[in-house]
């Protein structure tokens, strides 16, 4: 996708549409960050873009909004997998995984660890990623 970011700002504006004040002042807080962290990845400060994207996941998202963290990661660790920065893109997914997120969504993220370990062909650390999401998946 090449303006990932134009998505998030588009699912975060629809999906505010029914919440309250809360989730309002959440959803604007969230699409800031989130461009600061693309700028931050634009620019090349890779070091600082684990910190800026957990600004992100430490917001108070709703559990039913918590889908829009899931492609928060998603699009974070395409554009740092785009810019060779697949440790980074670890360190991400782990932030988010820290989250106090449901079983199904942390199988998400454990997939997309997954798929970061197979790019890197570290075959074993791959399947126990996918083990592990399967059975979050399962317990969700």
């Amino acid at each position: 996708m090449r303006y990932p970011h134009i998505a998030i700002c588009f699912i975060l504006s629809a999906s505010g549409l029914i919440q309250g004040q809360n989730w309002e002042t959440t959803r604007h807080l969230a699409e800031v960050q989130h461009e600061i962290v693309m700028l931050l990845i634009e620019k090349g400060e890779f070091g600082k873009v684990p910190q800026a994207a957990n600004e992100i996941f430490l917001l108070d998202f709703p559990q039913d909004q918590e889908r829009l963290i899931l492609v928060e990661v998603e699009m974070l660790v395409d554009a740092l997998v785009h810019h060779e920065q697949i440790t980074v893109a670890h360190q991400v997914v782990d932030l988010a995984l820290g989250c106090e997120i449901t079983d199904k969504s942390k199988a998400q993220l454990h997939r997309e660890k997954g798929y970061l370990f197979k790019k890197e062909g570290k075959a074993e650390e791959a399947l126990k990623s996918f083990e592990r999401s399967k059975e979050l998946e399962k317990e969700g």
